[in-house]
């Protein structure tokens, strides 16, 4: 049976400890009773707040939002992952939309980043996907194609089994706009070709693939099931933590009518 993954990226909210200990103690308190056998939430909060992630209930693990691809150095306002890895961290989410549109991380620098991830044993979860322009253009294909290919370049099989794919398409972001079930399903399709082109069928089922942008609880079966993604990435959702669970125990329930 596989594991759902949920992701939730809290993005620069909680902007205070006082904030970030409620979102906590919330969660604490939805999670009572819950038992996931099947589904893992992955919770990436500010940088300054993982070491109040520490402490998750059972079925929840703390993710870092972005990482540097340099182990040290003079790299002002970076995290290493070395960093990382030594506070206990075992995700990280890479390539996000909003660091390439404001940040200008090119798929070059997010593969400097992905290989600094594995070299330094954090699992990867890489954000693809196209703009606005690039579907009206239909580009869709080449975009993914390129990004895929530049993410798995140079990889043993065992190095890709640790990536994790979100595809998130940049104008469904905050937007409440979604591709149709079959657009999404067709992406998967896409990008498990490529990943057998580049290693073979086997390599390409094992590396998980998540759908993100605009995911709510009621868009669920849509996004995920019927698209037979492997879970999703959700931004602003993840902020209620009664979304996290109630998203979490569909996947859940869902796993279990899969047996």
């Amino acid at each position: 049976m596989r594991t759902f993954l949920f992701v939730g990226n809290l993005k620069m909210n909680l902007l205070s400890q006082d904030e970030a200990e409620q979102y906590l103690s919330v969660l604490k308190r939805e999670m009572q009773g819950k038992t996931f056998e099947n589904t893992l939430g992955i919770l990436c909060p500010p940088a300054v707040y993982l070491h109040l992630f520490e402490s998750l209930p059972s079925g929840i693990v703390s993710g870092a939002q972005n990482a540097s691809f340099e182990k040290n150095g003079p790299y002002t306002g970076e995290i290493s992952p070395v960093m990382l890895k030594s506070d206990g961290i075992e995700y990280v989410i890479l390539g996000h939309s909003e660091r390439r549109v404001h940040f200008g991380e090119t798929d070059e620098m997010v593969k400097r980043k992905v290989d600094a991830a594995l070299k330094y044993l954090l699992q990867p979860i890489v954000c693809i996907g196209e703009s606005e322009t690039e579907r009206k253009r239909q580009e869709t294909v080449s975009v993914l194609e390129k990004q895929v290919r530049s993410v798995f370049a140079g990889l043993s099989k065992l190095q890709a089994e640790k990536i994790i794919l979100a595809y998130e398409p940049r104008w469904a972001i905050g937007t409440d706009l979604l591709p149709t079930t079959t657009e999404i399903f067709e992406v998967r399709v896409l990008l498990r070709k490529i990943l057998t082109e580049l290693f073979d069928g086997a390599t390409a089922e094992r590396i998980r693939i998540l759908y993100g942008g605009s995911v709510k609880s009621a868009f669920l079966h849509a996004v995920s099931f019927d698209a037979e993604m492997d879970g999703v990435l959700v931004g602003r959702e993840s902020l209620f933590p009664y979304e996290v669970v109630k998203m979490m125990s569909l996947f859940e329930e869902n796993a279990k009518q899969e047996v």
